[in-house]
């Protein structure tokens, strides 16, 4: 299935190894070669580790891995890799496409469109794949297994990020591979997605006899099911006992320690100006609601979480307030006061010049080939282009005295990393680049949608939490994140609950 044998590994022949130690690596358990094994990968270089799983990278000599079961079937497929940090494998469909591309679509019938979750997951929405034939009761098994039943005649585009993340994984098993690599599995799931994908492959890898590799940060907590845990560093891999990594978890240093007391409040006892405010807002798709008779004020310079599982409507909700969702003109939000509708004469690009976003919707549209990490944060200053659109240098190529300020902070990191280009980033990196760019042209609303999600790089996350909590001045923050450390101090909670109702609850941290 995999085997590394005394393996060198480069970028290109010329180029220096990307480890100092030569690496050896096995997916079998070497006291059982028919059995695979369940590993997990800890360390800075873990997602380079990876990728060289999954067959990138140059081997030297090429004899150095090899894929003994893949060549013998002479199926590639046999080796599936996801790595949720870029969106691999998808539509790079940024919010707005999302939803224009849905707005007419209720539930779908299997002959209406060829891009429902089921079609997505089997492969049919492929002309390529048509010919394949599939195991019906396997299909059923994974969609039941990955929660994912009641969503599969909806339109692929229309999923929440953890409900895409969970199609994805399906997508991955649908062929029933020997081997499946996946970076961060369980990023952006709440915590009952998590156990559920956590459980679901556990026992797919049992029915398959199926290896698994997973990347984890050195924070995360390591499934039961795990077997084998390797450590990567610069100078190689290591493999390591599992005790020995929980027990260092113990003193691994987090921004925010402690979940604040959380107290419900009424929403009219925030006092202050109003920066935005849905009154009785109403969103629904072809009966479904998302929100009804919701109310929520949001005082100038207020600081939120919004919290909720996987689906109960935190993406929509961030849509709207950013004009990307077809129903965000119709009369459902105000901005200081002033109704946004059709004919009000503000734009899509008005409303973003006064916001500032980092998502995983937006990492995934960075150019990482051709754009350097300044480049990525000063594209941030420039106007009337909307948050999407990476292509563009502003014109006075000297930040102003507030990027410069706030750049200046981070001046270290970006006198040694500002000039590589951003595919030559670490994670921590990429998501720093992302939130500067966000934060450069002094927006009057941040949202930072799981801006931190897959920073190893605690040191860096916390001079960003210190930036929002001290530098922003009356500026606005909307936050979404699972873990609680991984967000920012903030003053509030917006808590959306997915029943029949959509019940939310408004709460104050103390």
């Amino acid at each position: 299935m995999l085997k590394i044998s005394d393996g060198v590994f480069k970028q290109d022949f010329k180029g220096p190894s990307i480890f100092t130690n030569p690496i050896n690596f096995s997916i079998y358990k070497p006291e059982l070669n028919s059995k695979a094994s369940l590993w997990s990968i800890v360390g800075k270089k873990k997602s380079v580790f990876l990728n060289i799983i999954a067959g990138k990278y140059l081997a030297v000599p090429p004899t150095g891995r090899t894929y003994p079961s893949v060549v013998e079937s002479h199926d590639f497929k046999s080796v599936q890799f996801l790595n949720f940090t870029d969106n691999s494998g998808l539509d790079k469909v940024h919010l707005s496409a999302r939803y224009e591309t849905y707005s007419h679509k209720g539930k779908l019938e299997m002959n209406d469109d060829t891009n429902s979750v089921l079609n997505y997951i089997i492969g049919a929405n492929n002309y390529n794949n048509l010919h394949v034939q599939l195991d019906k009761e396997y299909i059923q098994e994974l969609l039941s297994l990955f929660n994912l039943k009641h969503l599969q005649l909806k339109w692929i585009n229309s999923l929440s990020n953890g409900q895409m993340r969970r199609s994805r994984i399906a997508k991955a098993l649908i062929n029933k591979p020997s081997l499946l690599v996946i970076d961060d599995p369980f990023l952006g799931l709440d915590p009952q997605a998590t156990d559920l994908v956590s459980n679901s492959l556990h026992q797919i890898s049992k029915e398959l006899n199926l290896g698994i590799v997973i990347g984890l940060r050195s924070q995360d907590k390591i499934p039961d099911w795990i077997e084998r845990t390797a450590f990567v560093d610069d100078s190689g891999v290591t493999e390591v006992d599992r005790k020995s990594i929980e027990s260092s978890q113990a003193n691994v240093e987090t921004p925010q320690h402690q979940e604040p007391t959380l107290v419900e409040i009424s929403n009219q006892s925030l006092s202050g100006p109003i920066h935005l405010e849905f009154t009785n807002a109403s969103v629904a798709y072809k009966g479904l609601k998302i929100f009804e008779d919701f109310y929520w004020k949001i005082p100038q310079g207020s600081k939120w979480r919004i919290l909720g599982d996987n689906g109960t409507g935190k993406t929509t909700l961030l849509s709207i307030i950013t004009g990307d969702h077809p129903q965000s003109w119709r009369g459902v939000i105000s901005i200081d006061g002033k109704l946004r509708k059709t004919g009000s004469g503000v734009t899509f690009f008005d409303i973003n010049n006064d916001i500032g976003i980092s998502s995983p919707e937006l990492h995934a549209l960075v150019p990482m080939h051709t754009k350097t990490m300044k480049e990525v944060i000063l594209n941030g200053l420039v106007p009337d282009i909307g948050n999407s659109n990476f292509m563009y240098k502003p014109k006075d190529q000297v930040p102003n005295e507030w990027a410069r300020r706030i750049l200046d902070k981070f001046s270290d990191r970006l006198q040694q990393n500002g000039d590589k280009l951003f595919s030559e980033l670490t994670i921590s990196e990429q998501k720093l680049a992302l939130f500067l760019r966000a934060i450069v042209k002094q927006p009057r609303l941040l949202i930072l949608d799981e801006a931190f999600s897959c920073m190893d790089d605690v040191s860096a996350m916390k001079q960003c939490h210190e930036v929002v909590a001290n530098d922003l001045g009356d500026m606005t923050v909307l936050a979404i994140g699972h873990i609680d450390w991984e967000l920012p101090r903030y003053d509030y909670v917006l808590k959306l609950v997915g029943d029949e109702d959509r019940n939310y609850q408004i709460l104050k941290a103390e």
